[in-house]
């Protein structure tokens, strides 16, 4: 009786990692039905790395740099870049594996690779030195980028920003956890209400997240190969070297919206403790998502940082 209990217990455990490895292949052949290049886009794109890689170059001026955050993509400045292209010149990019950027099958993905991807983009584009704004993910990106090539970043904007070192622990890269990684990554982008309900958290008004927003976001993540990239992400972030944030000195703007939960205020003062030159500017009434929901109030707190004076 013993042994068949063993068996049918095994049997049940082994029909679950069957299940839980083949669902997300299953959600991915069934939901990612776009070829990139059949997506029109907004932007322009560039090979970096032998990556292709999209953005927009609007206005003119002192260069304002936007990245995005985890599952993000140009579409989430679509309040700032029009104001702030109006006194700046304003590029945004996506990153490897996001919007519409390519999606390697294979490849680095780590926060330490996309830094290097946007100082490249940087000297590309002939922009020797920038502000940089990172909102959530993209924040920890910027850090990095201004620790390890200071001669290019003139101010740090984060925004909601993940402290570095911080966004995935270790562990997430080891086996079984990729897996793991997958199969959520899979269910988030291809499950409509799951998808939504995660969505909504990022705003202090629900309903503030249109149904235009929605399928944006669903139409991005349609796109062959985003389960891959963004569950690459997490895995390879995990390796990432932790960040000496003493070494980051140029002026540092924190903006936080008041609700804000991925993550709270407290993380916003722990950065601004461990910055040299920080300061925390709180939006009310706004959650993850302040630049746009909270855009104008957004948009005049940047300007207003960008034109205080000169490092």
């Amino acid at each position: 009786m013993l042994g068949r209990r063993i068996l049918l217990l095994g049997g049940l455990t082994a029909g679950a990692l069957a299940t839980l490895w083949a669902y997300p292949r299953w959600l991915v052949r069934r939901c990612e039905n776009l070829d990139l290049a059949d997506v029109p886009k907004p932007g322009n794109t560039i090979a970096l790395d032998g990556v292709g890689i999209h953005y927009v170059d609007r206005g003119q001026g002192p260069p304002l740099l936007l990245i995005h955050g985890l599952g993000g993509s140009i579409c989430n400045f679509r309040y700032n870049i029009p104001v702030l292209s109006e006194h700046l010149r304003v590029v945004a990019l996506d990153l490897k594996g996001f919007g519409y950027s390519e999606r390697p099958a294979a490849g680095d993905y780590s926060l330490t690779a996309q830094a290097r991807l946007v100082g490249e983009l940087m000297d590309r584009l002939g922009i020797p030195r920038a502000a940089v704004l990172g909102h959530s993910m993209g924040g920890a990106i910027a850090l990095r980028l201004a620790a390890t090539c200071p001669e290019k970043v003139d101010r740090l904007i984060l925004v909601g920003s993940v402290p570095p070192g911080r966004m995935v622990p270790r562990f997430a890269a080891s086996p079984p956890l990729p897996s793991f990684l997958r199969l959520g990554t899979a269910l988030v982008l291809h499950q409509p209400r799951l998808r939504e309900i995660v969505l909504r958290q990022g705003f202090y008004d629900p309903a503030f997240l249109s149904p235009e927003m929605l399928e944006e976001f669903r139409r991005i993540a349609r796109i062959r190969g985003s389960t891959n990239a963004l569950a690459s992400l997490l895995s390879d972030a995990a390796r990432d070297e932790p960040l000496d944030l003493s070494r980051v000195s140029q002026p540092v703007l924190l903006l936080w919206g008041r609700h804000d939960r991925w993550p709270g205020l407290r993380v916003a003062r722990w950065l601004a403790d461990r910055l040299p030159d920080a300061r925390l500017q709180v939006i009310e009434r706004a959650r993850h998502m302040v630049l746009e929901e909270r855009a104008e109030e957004a948009n005049e707190a940047i300007l207003s940082f960008l034109s205080s004076g000169s490092t």
